[in-house]
């Protein structure tokens, strides 16, 4: 049985954009397309557990900086997208590019389960290798990006988790290149800047799993992320309790 990605679709420019970034990545990951059409008593709880009971690789959710342009905002959507155990693939109102997908940006800073988001980045070569031969394999690129932190036990857990990461792509023989920033106040918002001048990219996310009372006063940093302006694509995860992560 193929693997299924659903896709959540309206009238709107970003129902139609997540249409068209779900048929380029069906291409990808030789995948059928389920499309949910979204209205007003459409019942996303029922949606969301009927998906994920069946053979669903990812959603592709249509997120806007304003609830006025599209039925996702980003505060709505990162309601739904904190309660799914399938990764959730967010759009713009921009179609994809023929080069799409093949620049994978992957921010990673100190928490040790950044670490899930390496196999899903590994996914886009290996998938674009088997899938599309004509493209060559050294066109697609893993660029891992970090921040080297003055403080010495930051800057130990995120060369901690690099160097994790780095071995378990070149297991998996992924081309990927090393970005080492300073004093970036957010690896993960300064990586849709770096996506956006990357070109052709989707950047990796994973969700907070506790939100801080900073958080809570002046908005979660996902709100940022999910509903950006560049119109990035963003792969977000949730961290996985039943998983193994090693951290040290």
């Amino acid at each position: 049985m193929k693997s299924t990605i659903a896709v959540f679709t309206d009238d709107s420019a970003y129902g139609k954009a997540a249409l068209a970034h779900a048929q380029k990545l069906a291409q990808v990951f030789d995948a059928e397309i389920n499309e949910i059409s979204l209205h007003k008593k459409t019942d996303l709880r029922a949606t969301f557990s009927a998906t994920e009971d069946g053979n669903t690789l990812f959603f592709v959710m249509p997120v806007a900086f304003s609830k006025k342009l599209a039925f996702f905002n980003a505060k709505n959507a990162r309601k739904w997208i904190r309660k799914s155990r399938i990764p959730v693939f967010t759009v713009g109102n921009t179609v994809p590019e023929e080069n799409d997908y093949q620049q994978i940006i992957l921010p990673l800073d100190t928490n040790c389960q950044e670490k899930e988001l390496a196999l899903w980045a590994s996914y886009f070569p290996a998938y674009f290798q088997k899938n599309c031969p004509q493209i060559p394999k050294e066109n697609i690129l893993i660029h891992i990006i970090f921040n080297q932190y003055e403080n010495e036990l930051l800057k130990q857990k995120v060369e901690n988790n690099v160097t994790f990461v780095t071995k378990m792509l070149d297991n998996l023989e992924a081309r990927y290149q090393l970005h080492p920033f300073t004093k970036i106040d957010n690896i993960h918002t300064f990586g849709l800047k770096f996506a956006e001048k990357t070109g052709n990219s989707v950047t990796l996310f994973l969700m907070t799993e506790h939100y801080s009372l900073i958080d809570l006063i002046f908005g979660p940093m996902e709100n940022k992320i999910l509903g950006n302006r560049e119109n990035i694509p963003v792969v977000c995860l949730n961290p996985r309790g039943d998983n193994l992560v090693l951290c040290r």
